[in-house]
Formats: C-alpha cells, structure tokens, sequence
C-alpha cells in the first residue's frame, strides 16, 4: 500500500493534511533548505496537535556530514515517529561515519535516511543502513528549482532503488518536487511513501498548504496501491490510449552479430481502457500513456534480449497489470536487418473476472 507523506511547518499545517487524508505528517521549515529543521518545540506542539492519529517524522536538518552534528540534532527530535537524516554530498568516507555515529540512537529510534538525486547519491551505503538499524530510506532533491525527481534519476534506477531496499527490509520513500502527473508513474514502482510539499500549497513550496491541494493529490494514490476500476459496466464500449512509433536502441537479437551493439528498435502500443467519466479532469480519473512510455524504457535499459516476442510479451503483461487496461496490442519491430521493418504484434485480453 503506497501512502501520503505531506511535508507541514508546524500543528495548523498538520491539522490541514490530516483532514486532507495525509497517511505521515512531514515537519520541516522549507525556507530553511530541502530538510530545513524546525525547532524542538514545534516538534513537540505538533505531537500534543496530531495525538497519535498519525505517525509524525521530522527532518533533522540541512546539516554537513559531521557526525557529532548530525547526532546532536538527530537526538533532539527523539520525540517524532521517525527522524529523517541527509545524506548530504560529501565523501563516501564522511557518509558511512555519520551513519556508524547513528548506530546507536537507531536502536532507540526509527531513523530514515534521505539520498539527494541532484546530490551524488551512493545507494551503496543501502546495506550499510540496514546493518546500522536504520529503519528505511527515500530519496528526495536538494534544489527544489533545479528540476522533479525524474529529470534527476531514470525510472530503472527508482525501481532498482526501491526493489534493494525492500529485500533489506527498509521502508521506502520517493519525493522530490513530485506533481500530480509523477505519481502515477511512481506507484508502479510500490514504494511504502511518495512525499509532497509543493504539490500541497496554492502557491510557492513555502507557501501554507491548501486542503483541496491536498485532497486533489490523496486521490491520485491509489489506495492498496492499485488503481481502481470504473463504475462503467463490462460490456461497454472501452476507450483506446496508444503509443506510436516510439523507436529506442536497444541490445537485441539471437545472432551473434547482433551481441555488443545497439540497434533501433520501434514500439507501438494500443490499449483498450476502461470509459473515462464524462467531466473527466484530473490525472486521478485517466490512464497515463506515461505509464507505458516508461515501462518501454524499462525493457530497454535491462540488458540483452534474444527476442522481439519477449519484448512484446513482457510489455503487454507489464501494462495488463492495470486494472483499469481490457485489451492491449504491442507491435516491436527491428529496423536495421534490410526491410524497412521486421518484428511481431501481439494482442493480450484481460480474462474475465469471476462473477
């Protein structure tokens, strides 16, 4: 199940996401940088506002990679449900001794370590944490206009970062200037927390949240997870969403001439969808083609592949995969072997559901 995590300023703020269905309640003061730290008694004045309804983390600061530092503030907000430490840039020497500083406070509380996309992140130091007894990791961005999430880290290293820390055993977050169009792209991915703060204002990320802010992103996470069906009856008449001649060199081929290079290979795919609602104007009531632009990326950054028919086969089980898809047809065509085009088209249907 994929939660909320809203980053607030203080208990009014909390108030307001809690209400607007916030599943973690975020403190930090983002005047004060991409983990600005508010001060202890903020912190404290948010736990008596919150009362338990929700668990509450709190950053522990813009801090540099000194443990003695890190550990002080750290231990100052002891208090929250989870405390969230950066792992700012700097040497992976400096990293891995602020984390071994925090060996012994994560005994005593659940910590998070946040990776920078913009900030070299080492996801490396994953074992690391899990070893030290931290209780997760996210990652998020330190410069909150140099760009979201995505423009900073592919899809496949998400996904990889994601499945890594899941066999460590460590919660997972992904924020980082996140809008309403990423999160559909994210939750393919499954990760425990998607995390959200300028998304949540009416105006500038520093700005006081807004509650239909909040409510308009609560409702694009779908809930367990896994997007829901629409109320439309089984016998209607679907929609149709594709992707055309989307061409990317990938490594393919069973010949041996074909290992060690590249060669461009083109995918379409059309699939049919469940009706969208009239009125429809949000991304919590469509079907992102974005979801099936970055599953073909996906396929073509994992390596070699013998076959174009795995290619198709794989693709239409990855988009198949939501419920809200009936039908889907993958065409994959090689285009360097002298015709202008060779390949197959496949065509999968979601069977039936039981009544």
């Amino acid at each position: 199940m994929i939660r909320l995590l809203a980053s607030v300023t203080g208990p009014e703020e909390a108030e307001i996401v809690i209400e607007g269905g916030a599943d973690l309640v975020d403190l930090k003061d983002p005047a004060k940088g991409a983990l600005g730290a508010v001060p202890p008694a903020v912190l404290d004045a948010t736990l008596r506002a919150v009362a338990g309804r929700r668990p509450v983390s709190a950053v522990a600061g813009d801090l540099p990679m000194e443990p003695a530092v890190v550990r002080r503030e750290v231990e100052a907000r002891a208090a929250a449900d989870y405390v969230k430490i950066g792992l700012f840039p700097a040497s992976r020497e400096a990293r891995l001794a602020v984390i071994a500083a925090l060996r012994e406070p994560a005994s005593r509380a659940r910590l998070i370590a946040v990776f920078f996309a913009d900030g070299d992140p080492d996801f490396t130091l994953l074992p690391v944490l899990a070893e030290a007894g931290f209780a997760g990791a996210m990652i998020d961005t330190i410069g909150k206009s140099s760009g979201r999430l995505l423009k900073h880290l592919s899809l496949v290293e998400l996904s990889d970062f994601v499945a890594t820390a899941r066999r460590l055993e460590l919660m997972t977050g992904l924020a980082g200037s996140l809008e309403p169009p990423d999160v559909p792209r994210l939750a393919v991915l499954k990760p425990d927390y998607l995390g959200f703060r300028g998304a949540l204002t009416a105006g500038p990320r520093d700005g006081p949240v807004d509650l239909q802010a909040v409510r308009a992103i609560r409702a694009l996470i779908p809930a367990g997870g896994v997007p829901s069906k629409s109320a439309a009856s089984p016998s209607a008449a679907g929609d149709r969403i594709f992707v055309r001649d989307f061409t990317l060199p990938m490594e393919i081929g069973a010949y041996g001439h074909e290992r060690g290079r590249t060669q461009e290979v083109r995918f379409s795919v059309e699939a049919e969808i469940e009706p969208i609602a009239t009125g429809a104007r949000t991304m919590a009531e469509i079907y992102s083609y974005d979801v099936i632009i970055d599953a073909i990326r996906s396929l073509a950054a994992r390596g070699h592949t013998d076959l174009v028919e795995t290619l198709a086969l794989d693709l239409a089980h990855t988009v198949l995969a939501d419920v809200r898809v009936r039908e889907v047809t993958v065409r994959v065509e090689k285009l360097e072997l002298g015709p202008a085009a060779v390949g197959i088209a496949v065509t999968r249907r979601r069977a039936a559901s039981a009544p």
